[in-house]
């Protein structure tokens, strides 16, 4: 479970330990670059102002940053997690990461991906690699009131996922930018389903 821009490996254990089912191993990595006012950032945008989040595509600096947290993400699953499936998620730019794995060799092994209040990175290059995965299962959720990921943003990630053949369970909240206390017992009932196929 991978926590958002401005956060830290700490910041996103509570949760993640609050959801996690019995049984299984969590890993909660962190971003390797530091934010300019505070936490982390899986990539660096050029240009930190309000609107740099809501850009329709990052620039080539940024997907450079991207690949290279991809390669320290696959390093550390390698360390750190058994071998077998694998459900990934994240929250804002962490959701982000988490669709972007699919594009490792390790995407045979995941199951399921969460995506909490975040964005496409490269939709033509997921799309395809999508055509190539078996299809299997996300969790989504976006605020209404979201001013740093647009919920159309969010919808297009649940559009481009139903689109390829994927089971997907939406929940659309009235707040903003956030992981919202009530949900995290659906997130978990979603999680569980998954133990008699793990």
């Amino acid at each position: 479970m991978m926590h958002g821009m401005t956060g830290n490996a700490e910041m996103m254990r509570p949760f993640a330990e609050k959801i996690l089912p019995d049984g299984w191993t969590l890993i909660v990595p962190e971003a390797r670059y530091n934010h300019p006012v505070r936490g982390l950032t899986w990539w660096r945008y050029e240009d930190y102002d309000a609107d740099a989040t809501r850009r329709a595509n990052l620039s080539r600096r940024e997907l450079i940053d991207v690949d290279s947290s991809l390669s320290q993400l696959e390093q550390i699953i390698a360390e750190q997690a058994p071998k077998g499936p694998l459900i990934v998620g994240g929250f804002s730019q962490g959701g982000a990461m988490a669709q972007e794995l699919l594009h490792l060799p390790i995407a045979d092994r995941i199951q399921g991906v969460i995506c909490i209040g975040t964005r496409l990175v490269r939709p033509m290059e997921l799309r395809m690699r999508l055509d190539e995965l078996e299809k299997k299962r996300m969790f989504w959720m976006h605020g209404e009131r979201d001013v740093r990921v647009s919920l159309e943003d969010g919808f297009a990630i649940a559009s481009l996922f139903e689109g390829a053949g994927w089971a997907i369970e939406m929940i659309e909240h009235k707040k903003g930018h956030m992981i919202p206390n009530e949900y995290h017992e659906s997130i978990q009932e979603w999680l569980v389903t998954f133990n008699d196929s793990l």
